[in-house]
């Protein structure tokens, strides 16, 4: 079984990749590093709508206020779970599927519903069609 997780890069500019996320965390934290241009600050957002694992560029206070603001990465998770995150989100981000299994919280690959959701949102706010 692979521990390498399927998520989606959301850039400031609208655009979005596919990215694959491996699991030993030395690997991990590294391809992270690479993604956001800096350490990986995790956080995980839930609701009836589905659970995210969001994953930012860190600073002390866990955001880097000289990053542009992400407005689609933070309109997805507020479509998603129906609240905004405390803070915008700025700069690349990563997003993961996550649940809650056995008392504690897993990544897991983002669904294709997640993913049509966001791509259509990104198309809506004049992005290209995603993927």
């Amino acid at each position: 079984m692979s521990t390498t997780r399927a998520g989606v890069r959301i850039d400031t500019d609208l655009t979005t990749s596919n990215t694959h996320v491996p699991g030993p965390w030395a690997l991990r934290k590294a391809v992270l590093h690479d993604e956001l241009g800096g350490d990986p600050h995790f956080s995980r957002f839930a609701a009836a709508g589905g659970a995210l694992c969001v994953i930012c560029r860190t600073s002390a206070d866990g955001a880097d206020p000289t990053l542009p603001v992400n407005e689609l990465a933070t309109a997805f998770v507020r479509r998603v779970t129906g609240q905004a995150p405390p803070r915008s989100l700025r700069g690349p981000i990563v997003i993961l599927g996550a649940g809650h299994i056995g008392g504690l919280w897993r990544t897991g690959d983002l669904t294709d519903f997640h993913r049509a959701l966001l791509y259509s949102l990104a198309r809506e706010q004049g992005g290209p069609s995603g993927g």
